[in-house]
């Protein structure tokens, strides 16, 4: 039951991702027909920026559970290297724990920010008039998703660690 479960955890970060690269796609474009309309002296279109804005915004939270998984987060190995096997492990679960517990906390603040967002009205007044709320739904759920990848991370190298002391 578990391995499915992580199977479709899996394949909704992988969707994720895929969304994450096409966002990322029609930025290069929009920015490029951008600079393009602006070198024959026109304005480019105004919701362009807003638009590239929101896609950072986005190409970010949903890329980064399946960056984590892929293990492709910044690491400072010259911290890491000086640890023998057995320490690297531990400093995994160390930094599995504290990464969830950061992603907990932009899970909550992000979700309660978004509940807010839509209580109030508020709207994103800029090239085109819209809500706040769904422009930045991507952070609860963002962070929802970094935190079981964290979470995930947790079990497997503390299952490792478990084997190895065995």
């Amino acid at each position: 039951m578990t391995n499915r479960l992580w199977k479709i955890f899996d394949y909704i970060i992988d969707f994720f991702a895929y969304i994450a690269g096409i966002l990322l796609l029609l930025v290069t474009l929009f920015v490029s027909y951008s600079v393009v309309v602006r070198y024959f002296h026109f304005k480019p279109p105004i919701w362009i920026l807003q638009c590239t804005e929101y896609a950072l915004l986005w190409m970010t939270f949903l890329g980064a559970a399946w960056l984590l998984k892929k293990d492709g987060h910044i690491r400072i190995d010259t911290i890491v290297s000086r640890f023998g096997p057995k320490g690297r492990l531990v400093l995994e679960i160390v930094v599995a724990c504290l990464g969830g517990i950061v992603c907990f906390i932009i899970f909550w603040f992000g979700f309660e920010k978004n509940v807010d967002l839509y209580q109030r009205g508020i709207m994103d007044v800029k090239g085109v008039t819209m809500p706040q709320y769904p422009l930045f739904l991507v952070i609860p759920l963002g962070g929802l998703l970094l935190l079981i990848q964290f979470v995930r991370n947790f079990i497997e190298h503390l299952k490792t660690l478990r084997r190895s002391e065995e």
